[in-house]
């Protein structure tokens, strides 16, 4: 529904991914429809359906231009830099441009310039999130957005996600199912088929399959979602 927040979960192979491209219209159904406000989205020109979803997918790739042009992937002289620091800000790295004073004209990468930028695969995380923040489609989707990041990290994610998420439809995917008490609706998915579908509470009363796997995952982790057996510094 518009303006809900979704979230996908299930094992590896259940089918999340490509629902989610089905949904952005990168994949086309062998059968069926997929409707958009009751219409075949086929009816659609691609551009518009394009123009509706920020999205961030588990495989990206930042291109070598300079980190405007990476974030918001249009030529220099279209960029927002104040819509462009705000969307730093939500997805949590500002913080690290300003230590670092990286400036939004240097190079990703350092095969363009020796000065290039490099960060490190959460940051690169973060910085996709960033891209699909400016973006500010109607729908967010993204697709295990924290799984470069510790479990400390991805609750600070989710916990932002509160803010930036407002007002949008948007859909999750994750494998750690802690992260998605914040939603909406959980939909479980196995071998491609809706299996379980309810809160968080919901499902863990209902005693099923989602139930279970969060009992297997919440073996690891203490009450406060930090690693079991971790020393504290």
């Amino acid at each position: 529904e518009a303006g809900e927040k979704l979230a996908l979960v299930g094992v590896n192979g259940a089918g999340k991914t490509t629902l989610v491209k089905l949904m952005c219209g990168l994949y086309e159904p062998d059968e069926g429809a997929i409707l958009l406000n009751g219409i075949d989205m086929r009816e659609f020109p691609k551009k518009e359906i394009y123009e509706l979803f920020s999205v961030v997918f588990q495989d990206n790739m930042l291109p070598y231009f300079t980190v405007r042009e990476s974030i918001v992937l249009k030529e220099a002289s279209e960029v927002d830099d104040n819509r462009l620091t705000q969307a730093l800000e939500d997805a949590g790295l500002a913080g690290v441009f300003r230590d670092r004073n990286i400036s939004y004209g240097q190079y990703m990468g350092k095969k363009v310039t020796d000065d290039g930028v490099e960060l490190s695969g959460g940051q690169n995380q973060r910085l996709l999130l960033a891209r699909a923040l400016y973006k500010d489609g109607d729908m967010l989707i993204l697709d295990e957005p924290t799984a470069a990041l510790d479990p400390i990290a991805e609750g600070e994610i989710y916990e932002a996600y509160k803010e930036f998420g407002a007002g949008k439809t948007s859909v999750f995917i994750s494998h750690r199912l802690a992260s998605t008490r914040f939603s909406d609706r959980i939909i479980y998915l196995e071998n491609g088929q809706i299996m379980e579908t309810g809160t968080h509470e919901e499902l863990l009363k209902k005693g099923g399959a989602y139930a279970e796997m969060f009992r297997i995952q919440s073996n690891y982790y203490s009450d406060d979602g930090n690693l079991a057996g971790r020393e504290e510094a």
